[in-house]
C-alpha cells in the first residue's frame, strides 16, 4: 500500500514536469512565430548576439561582469564589449533577453519617444525594505502621483536653500577644514561631509553637523552605506537569484535606516499640525512673521500625510542628494588638478566678481564654469548605465541589424540597458579626444539656455554644430530626468566658486588614474588628493 501510494506520486509528479515542459516548448514556438512575423512585417532584425558560453541562463556573462566588478573595471569591460559586439548588442541575463546599448537613439526612444512602453518595477524589486515604493521604483500610475509630489517641492525648496544663505553657512565651514600651507588634502571626505550637511538640512531641515565631526551619527550612516551596497547587490542578482542573498545585518542595517527616517517623518508631521493649528504661523513682537525655514520633507508633507509615502520618498531623495554633488565635486577637483590651465581660465572668469554675492543666476553666467561641470559629468559620470524592462512590445525604428540601421523590435519582457559612460565618450561624435577632460569642447556646440538644460536648441549659428542632446545624459532624460540635477550643478557651482576665490592655485597630490568604485554610484577609489595654494598677495 505505502509503496503503491509512493509510485502515484511520483507519476503524478512526471505528470506534472511533462505537462511544464510542454507548456514551455509551446510557448517558445509561439513567441517565435510571432516574432518572425513581426519582422517579415515590419523588416525589424535583432542585434547582433553575445557569444554566451551558457545560452540558457546567461551565467558566463553574468560571471564575468562580477568580476569585473571585483577587479574595478567594469567600465573598461562595457567598452571591449561594445568595441567588439557593435554598439547594440543582445545578451542572455538569468533568461531573459536583455539589450546593451551605447546608441543615444536608443536611449531616445527609450527615455522619450515609447516611454509609456517602458517601467522598472520587476528589475528593480527585491529592494522594497530600503527603497519602499518610492519614485525611483515604481512606474505608470503611481510614479507619475510621486513625480507631482517630489519635483515642485525640490524646485521651490533649493533655490531658497541658496538665497537663504543655508548652503552658504556650510560651505565656510567647509573652508575652514582645507589647509592654507600647500599641504595635501583629500578633498573627497570633505565634500561628502558638506553634502551630508546640505542634503540632510535641504530635506529635513535639520543638518547632520557633518562638517563639525566626522563622527556625526556615524551609527546611521554606516547602516545607511551597508544597506544600499546591499540593495546594489540584490538588483545586480536579480529577481531569480535574489535569494542568494541571505545577509542578516542587511535586514538590520536598513531597519536602522527607516527608523532615522520615520522620526524624521514623524517631527515634519508635527510641524504641519502644529502649523495648521496656528493658521499663518507666529509673529514676533512686532508683527512680524519670521522667515520660514523651507524643507522638502514639510512641502511634500502638504501633499500627503501617509507616513509610509514620505519616508520612501526621504529615502529615494537622500541618496542622490548626498551622493551627486560630493561625487561630481571630487571628480571636478580631480581633473582640475591634472589640467592646471582650466583653474587658470576658470579663475579668470570667476574673479570679476569676487565681490558678489553669490546667486543662482550669477552662477548660471559662468560659461567656462558651466562648461567644466559639464565634462566632469561626461568624463566621470555619476551614474554609468540605466535598465528599463519592456512592458508593451515596441518596433524601434533603427538599432537593429548589425549596423543598428534596421528596425529593432523589443519584446514584452525585454531589458534595455542604457550604457550613458560610453554614449558620453563615443569617438564618433565626441572625437578622438573623447577620454579627455577639455571643458574647451563645449564652446564647440551652441550655446544653451540653462547649464544642464534637459536639451539644447540650434540657433542657427552654422559656425558652431548643434549641442548634443541624448549623446549626453548624465541625469537621464524624458519625463523620469533625475529631479534633482539643477539641485546637484547649484551645490556644485556655489562650492566651486567659493573655493576658486580664495586660491590661486591647485596641484595634484596622487599620480594614480582615475580608478572606478561601485555603490550606488560610481566614484574614484583613490579620492581627490590635491594641495590648494592661497595668493601671495591679496587680490
Amino acid at each position: 500500500m505505502f509503496s503503491s501510494d509512493i509510485s502515484s506520486s511520483w507519476d503524478l509528479i512526471r505528470g506534472f514536469f511533462f505537462v511544464w515542459v510542454a507548456i514551455l516548448i509551446y510557448s517558445q514556438i509561439r513567441d517565435w512565430l510571432h516574432n518572425k512575423i513581426v519582422a517579415r512585417r515590419t523588416g525589424s532584425q535583432d542585434p547582433p548576439k553575445y557569444p554566451h558560453k551558457d545560452p540558457i541562463f546567461g551565467l558566463d556573462l553574468f560571471l564575468l561582469y562580477k568580476k569585473s566588478f571585483q577587479e574595478r573595471n567594469f567600465l573598461d569591460l562595457n567598452w571591449h564589449l561594445f568595441k567588439k559586439y557593435g554598439k547594440t548588442f543582445q545578451a542572455n541575463r538569468h533568461g531573459v533577453r536583455i539589450v546593451k546599448t551605447m546608441d543615444p537613439n536608443i536611449t531616445k526612444y527609450v527615455h522619450a519617444t515609447y516611454f509609456d512602453h517602458f517601467g522598472v518595477e520587476k528589475i528593480r524589486s527585491g529592494a522594497e525594505h530600503l527603497w519602499g515604493d518610492g519614485i525611483t521604483v515604481v512606474e505608470g500610475e503611481k510614479w507619475a502621483t510621486r513625480r507631482k509630489l517630489i519635483k515642485p517641492a525640490f524646485d521651490v525648496v533649493h533655490i531658497s536653500n541658496l538665497e537663504n544663505r543655508s548652503l552658504a553657512t556650510h560651505v565656510e565651514r567647509l573652508m575652514q577644514l582645507i589647509p592654507r600651507d600647500g599641504s595635501a588634502v583629500d578633498l573627497m571626505p570633505l565634500f561628502r561631509r558638506l553634502s551630508l550637511d546640505t542634503a540632510s538640512e535641504f530635506i529635513f531641515g535639520q543638518s547632520m553637523d557633518a562638517l563639525s565631526s566626522p563622527d556625526s551619527h556615524k551609527e546611521f550612516l554606516e547602516a545607511y552605506f551597508y544597506a544600499q551596497r546591499g540593495t546594489a547587490v540584490r538588483l545586480m542578482l536579480g529577481p531569480k537569484l535574489r535569494w542568494l542573498h541571505r545577509d542578516p545585518k542587511w535586514w538590520k542595517d536598513c531597519d536602522t535606516v527607516n527608523a532615522f527616517l520615520d522620526k524624521r517623518v514623524n517631527e515634519a508631521l508635527a510641524r504641519r499640525e502644529k502649523s495648521l493649528s496656528n493658521h499663518d504661523g507666529p509673529t514676533s513682537g512686532d508683527g512680524v512673521k519670521p522667515q520660514h525655514q523651507l524643507r522638502l520633507i514639510d512641502e511634500m508633507a502638504k501633499a500627503t500625510q501617509d507616513r509610509f509615502t514620505l519616508r520612501c520618498q526621504m529615502q529615494n531623495v537622500f541618496t542622490p542628494a548626498h551622493d551627486g554633488g560630493a561625487i561630481t565635486l571630487s571628480n571636478a577637483f580631480f581633473h582640475l588638478s591634472r589640467n592646471p590651465a582650466a583653474w587658470t581660465r576658470l579663475r579668470a572668469e570667476i574673479l570679476p566678481t569676487k565681490n558678489e554675492q553669490i546667486t543662482y543666476d550669477l552662477l548660471k553666467t559662468y560659461r567656462y564654469l558651466n562648461n567644466v561641470i559639464r565634462e566632469t559629468h561626461r568624463v566621470t559620470p555619476i551614474s554609468t548605465l540605466i535598465s528599463r524592462q519592456c512592458i508593451r512590445e515596441v518596433i524601434f525604428p533603427t538599432g537593429g541589424g548589425r549596423d543598428g540601421a534596421k528596425p529593432l523590435h523589443i519584446r514584452k519582457g525585454d531589458i534595455v540597458d542604457m550604457n550613458f559612460r560610453c554614449t558620453m565618450r563615443d569617438k564618433d561624435f565626441w572625437g578622438e579626444d573623447a577620454d579627455l577632460f577639455r571643458p574647451e569642447r563645449w564652446d564647440d556646440f551652441l550655446p544653451d539656455a540653462f547649464p544642464l538644460a534637459d536639451h539644447a536648441e540650434e540657433r542657427g549659428d552654422l559656425k558652431k554644430k548643434a549641442a548634443p542632446t541624448w549623446e549626453y545624459t548624465p541625469f537621464g532624460g524624458g519625463p523620469r530626468v533625475c529631479p534633482g540635477f539643477r539641485l546637484v550643478f547649484a551645490e556644485v557651482a556655489y562650492t566651486m566658486v567659493t573655493i576658486l576665490r580664495e586660491f590661486e592655485r591647485i596641484e595634484s597630490r596622487d599620480d594614480r588614474p582615475w580608478t572606478e568604485e561601485s555603490r550606488a554610484t560610481f566614484q574614484n577609489l583613490h579620492g581627490a588628493k590635491v594641495a590648494l595654494f592661497p595668493p601671495a598677495v591679496e587680490e
